[in-house]
């Protein structure tokens, strides 16, 4: 071999080594990003939307801290995902056009699976079991959910409980959220609102001199609250229900519950 082959052969050599390290870099990162991470909104981040003024779901608290049952269960999913976790907060009718336009990966805000929701949406297990009641101030000739045709009711229009008194035949009155929806009973500017037995439990403790009752009505049945994302994100929402398992297995979640709502709300009737 005269010394020009031999600078040809080296060279070749030389070559092919790159060649085989340009082809298996590529390939080991890409396995190295699990498949419930692809389509993160931001890498290595759960960020989750809700509305941060729904107490005790998420809300501020007096030093302006985001706290609340899904900000501390959210905060543990991620955290059994090995995920930091981000907020972004936003009023309840904005919500699910902003997990449609992917500002957030998964909605924890009380959400309930409905057919039109499900759809559109996917949804992890299920963490919240409640009941619906019927908010009214004390006297309403309000008995039931037969009374409500023609009734003004104050709810969040694409909410479940706004769905249920528009099939029910009352007036809705759009609001942002719970709070606002109190606030119209309260003032007679609203006959009623629907809403779930825990988030009533919590505000009548906030407000024992409250002049608002609350029936239970079976307008929606027994109702769940579950994390809701985007089709895209399947195999998301599969890791969300597995870290729930487990937060179920171990506890936490009905230390939660009890912390938050004063009872264990998280096994299903």
């Amino acid at each position: 071999m005269n010394k020009y082959t031999k600078i040809a052969a080296v060279a070749a050599v030389t070559l092919m080594a790159a060649s085989s390290v340009s082809v298996v870099v590529p390939s080991v990162s890409a396995k190295s990003v699990p498949a419930y991470q692809k389509n993160l909104h931001k890498k290595g981040t759960l960020t989750v939307g809700l509305e941060g003024t729904y107490s005790p779901y998420s809300y501020r608290d007096k030093s302006g801290k985001l706290t609340g049952f899904e900000v501390d269960l959210s905060k543990a999913v991620a955290k059994k995902l090995d995920l930091k976790v981000e907020y972004s907060q936003t009023k309840f009718d904005s919500l699910v056009a902003g997990l449609g336009s992917n500002k957030y990966d998964v909605v924890y805000n009380n959400m309930g699976k409905t057919k039109e929701r499900a759809a559109k949406y996917t949804f992890a297990a299920p963490y919240l079991y409640t009941k619906t009641v019927i908010i009214t101030k004390k006297g309403s000739d309000i008995k039931s959910a037969a009374d409500l045709k023609g009734k003004k009711s104050a709810q969040s229009a694409s909410s479940n409980f706004g769905q249920a008194a528009k099939k029910a035949g009352t007036n809705v009155v759009s609001v942002p959220g719970f709070a606002e929806a109190i606030d119209l009973v309260n003032s007679g500017k609203a006959d009623v609102t629907l809403n779930s037995q825990d988030s009533w439990g919590v505000y009548k403790k906030a407000h024992p001199e409250t002049k608002l009752t609350a029936k239970v009505t079976n307008v929606l049945g027994d109702t769940s609250a579950a994390p809701m994302l985007n089709k895209k994100n399947k195999a998301l929402a599969k890791k969300i229900s597995k870290a729930q398992k487990q937060l179920a297995k171990d506890g936490t979640m009905a230390k939660l519950s009890e912390k938050y709502f004063g009872s264990d709300l998280t096994k299903k009737p």
